[in-house]
C-alpha cells in the first residue's frame, strides 16, 4: 500500500470511529456504552470475516461492526 493510500485509509477509519462512537458510544444515538477499543477489535475482526464487501465506512459497514460488539458483548443488547 502506498503512503498516500495508507493515509486516505487512516482518515477513512478515524472517521468511521467517530462515527460508530456517535451512533454506540456513551451519550450516542443508541448509547451501548462501545469504547473506541471494541470498535477497532470488531472492525478488524468484520475485514478479516467479509473480504468480498469492500470497507467503505457506511451504515453497512456499521451495522455489521456493532453485530460483532453485541456478538462479543452480549449483554450491551440489553441497555
Amino acid at each position: 500500500m502506498l503512503i498516500k493510500e495508507q493515509n486516505i485509509m487512516t482518515n477513512k477509519t478515524e472517521t468511521f470511529i467517530s462515527y460508530l462512537l456517535d451512533f454506540y458510544g456513551p451519550g450516542g444515538v443508541y448509547d451501548f456504552g462501545v469504547t473506541r477499543d471494541d470498535i477497532l477489535l470488531a472492525l478488524g475482526i468484520r475485514l478479516a470475516r467479509n473480504t468480498v464487501l469492500p470497507f467503505d465506512g457506511d451504515s453497512m459497514d456499521r451495522e455489521m461492526v456493532r453485530d460483532i460488539i453485541l456478538e462479543a458483548k452480549p449483554q450491551l443488547a440489553t441497555i
